[in-house]
């Protein structure tokens, strides 16, 4: 075999990336003997060599399509220029190491990088913006669960603190989207369990029953004389029925009482009527009235 179609041979089975290297080799290969040439065919045509150049050029793949991938990245969104300038720089400073990430780093805590490359737009602007409107939704999402949890408690439906561990629960469920009427629903329809309770639970509901106080009565200073007259109706039969629970309680606490000092029984007529005494109904004023 002539020495030329020898290192024809022997070419491929070195598995070599690009045109460059394969010129380069062919002149390394050119200056060697047909002897050497043939021991050498030997040692890189057998089993254990093919293996090792499989991992290497495999290994060299992937390296080459993370570079690939970082450049795509980095040209894209960075606000980098697509030269060949940049991207040689680019080899240089960070190497191996290439990413989106390691380059804004580079140019963050180095500034005085940033002036060697050639830039379309503002470096990272865009990244930044996107930064900022993702901060600016979930501190929007944040002051959502915030307000539900506080109001669901605070109504007595259901006992929740305002505390992240609670609130990434709910972004698990409702995602990064939702209102104030989302929380409410699953803080009230039993779609998260175990939530950490509010420690201040008792406080929010005392200041919840007195805003319906001030409003009610703010409503009232409002209203005209005929709403006036319902709502005054209308607490007045609230007020008499209250009273007329009460009667029927005092009067069976009264009667367990007397049971309990072995007093004598009630008469039939005051037991059958203390049985089937109702709020609301004009025994219960008879009763009230020692009738």
């Amino acid at each position: 075999m002539k020495k030329q179609e020898l290192i024809d041979e022997i070419l491929p089975l070195l598995k070599l990336g690009t045109p460059q290297e394969r010129t380069k080799m062919r002149a390394d290969l050119e200056s060697h003997t047909l002897t050497e040439l043939t021991a050498y065919f030997g040692v890189v045509s057998g089993p254990a060599y093919q293996l090792e150049a499989d991992e290497t050029a495999l290994d060299e793949m992937k390296a080459a399509r993370n570079r690939e991938f970082a450049l795509m990245q980095i040209f894209k969104l960075s606000g980098l220029k697509n030269t060949t300038k940049n991207e040689t720089l680019l080899d240089q400073l960070l190497g191996p190491a290439l990413s989106l990430e390691t380059f804004r780093s580079l140019i963050e805590k180095n500034p005085q990088y940033q002036n060697r490359f050639e830039w379309e737009s503002a470096p990272f602007g865009a990244i930044r913006q996107a930064e900022a409107d993702q901060s600016k939704q979930r501190t929007k999402i944040r002051q959502a669960f915030s307000a539900a949890a506080k109001a669901a408690t605070a109504q007595d439906l259901n006992n929740v603190s305002d505390c992240d561990a609670n609130f990434n629960r709910v972004c698990g469920v409702l995602g990064t989207q939702f209102s104030v009427a989302d929380v409410v629903r699953v803080l009230t329809d039993g779609s998260i369990q175990g939530l950490a309770p509010s420690g201040n639970a008792a406080e929010l509901r005392a200041a919840h029953q007195q805003k319906q106080i001030e409003n009610h009565n703010l409503a009232l200073i409002n209203a005209d004389t005929q709403t006036l007259r319902k709502v005054a109706r209308q607490e007045a039969a609230n007020r008499q029925t209250e009273a007329e629970k009460q009667v029927v309680l005092d009067m069976q606490a009264q009667q367990r009482r007397d049971a309990a000092m072995d007093f004598p029984s009630l008469p039939g007529t005051l037991r059958r009527l203390l049985g089937t005494i109702r709020p609301g109904s004009s025994d219960v004023v008879q009763a009230r009235n020692g009738i």
